[in-house]
């Protein structure tokens, strides 16, 4: 939509008072019937004016004009051979995630799609609800690093994400530092040689951080969430980069997550979820699955964590040995569910009393009689994963909330 009008709302609004608040209103209302009155060509021709004005902060170009989406957008741009130059073009262009990518071109891309119709459209990405095509998705993967293997697992992860369940949109444009972390699971994981293992969430397997990279391009590109104009994340997280692992099949003494979900163990999976990045459970000294699981118990039980006012399903990811330990103990999944329903609580001194009485408001069945907090009261709501190498080492992931749901899609 060339010319569309923005209002722009002073943000933060969290220290303002409430009569700075209402100032904002009105401003905003006086320009939403400018907007909505006032000729099109003329108000873009403003906020053009506004961008250069501020510095070009606003250099995103998608912002103000949807070369990506309009029907007619030319399908190439002509770019320097060198590829110094051609990384230098898009950067500027604010098509990268800030590190290097590989240019997309004709040939690379063809391959990447592998003979699919590159003009069908596979979902709509938020929060500009940029058209998904099997081309543009191709072009990502191109420039993520990706090899044509991985691209099936990346059309899933696209309807996944895009699923109106998972709320794209919220974990977008919020100011948590959460992001779309990819659990890939089936037979897929060995023939794409993903990792499950020692690092499966950090650096050094192609598989998982070309297609976790690829989806944050993806999010940038097409979903139009650049850093500081419609992705507002606070503090943002490294996890943004890339946040793709599977589960580690051969070490887990429990069903597999897509078997929790009635899924066929030899069919391929991936998940996505809104969250956060990992925190570390170290327990090198219990020795049981009680002892274990009061450790994971007081990381998961946090009053600075979304799920704590705004519920929703954090997720354990057990490492094998804490998974050995605690399976021995004749845990099964729903046992350490249960468990750390009981135990994560949040006492009473370490909740402030604007934060409690939001709780209250918010998730009365979570306040206890004596105003500690139960965490999550409902066990089911504890997904519960193994993945990691050696090491008495696990890791908790709090999520969004319960606004956004989990989404799982065949490959």
């Amino acid at each position: 939509m060339p010319g569309l009008p923005l209002v722009v709302v002073p943000h933060p609004l969290a220290k303002r008072t409430d009569e700075e608040c209402a100032s904002f209103a009105e401003d905003v209302i006086d320009e939403m019937i400018e907007a909505l009155t006032g000729d099109a060509e003329a108000l873009e021709q403003g906020y053009r004016s506004k961008s250069i004005e501020t510095g070009g902060k606003l250099r995103h170009k998608s912002i103000f004009e949807s070369d990506f989406n309009a029907p007619d957008s030319p399908k190439t741009i002509k770019a320097p051979e060198s590829l110094t130059a051609v990384n230098r073009v898009m950067y500027q262009r604010g098509w990268t995630d800030g590190l290097p990518v590989i240019p997309p071109t004709s040939e690379f891309v063809d391959a990447m799609a592998n003979g699919r119709d590159q003009d069908e459209v596979i979902a709509n990405v938020e929060p500009q609800l940029g058209r998904a095509t099997v081309g543009k998705l191709a072009a990502n993967a191109v420039m993520a690093g990706c090899e044509p293997a991985h691209f099936p697992a990346i059309l899933a992860v696209t309807r996944a994400m895009c699923d109106p369940r998972f709320n794209l949109k919220a974990i977008q444009s919020t100011t948590h530092p959460c992001t779309v972390m990819v659990l890939v699971s089936g037979p897929v994981v060995e023939e794409l040689g993903m990792n499950d293992s020692y690092n499966a969430m950090g650096q050094g397997t192609k598989a998982n951080a070309t297609i976790g990279r690829a989806v944050r391009l993806i999010l940038l590109n097409i979903g139009g969430a650049a850093p500081g104009v419609l992705d507002r994340s606070t503090m943002g997280s490294p996890a943004k980069y890339s946040f793709c692992f599977a589960e580690n099949e051969s070490a887990n003494p429990w069903p597999l997550f897509q078997e929790d979900l009635g899924l066929s163990s030899d069919r391929s999976y991936v998940t996505v979820f809104g969250v956060e990045g990992p925190h570390n459970v170290n327990d090198h000294h219990s020795r049981n699955a009680e002892e274990i699981l009061l450790t994971f118990a007081g990381t998961l039980a946090s009053p600075g964590a979304n799920n704590f006012y705004l519920g929703g399903r954090p997720v354990v990811v057990v490492g094998p040995e804490h998974a050995e330990v605690i399976a021995s103990s004749g845990f099964s999944k729903e046992d350490v569910r249960r468990f750390l329903s009981e135990h994560a609580i949040i006492p009473r001194a370490v909740i402030s009393d604007a934060m409690l009485n939001l709780v209250k408001e918010r998730l009365p069945d979570h306040v206890l009689d004596n105003e500690d907090v139960q965490f999550v009261p409902n066990a089911e709501n504890l997904i519960v994963l193994v993945a990691g190498g050696a090491g008495r080492h696990s890791a908790i992931i709090p999520s969004f909330g319960q606004t956004s749901v989990a989404v799982t899609v065949e490959i």
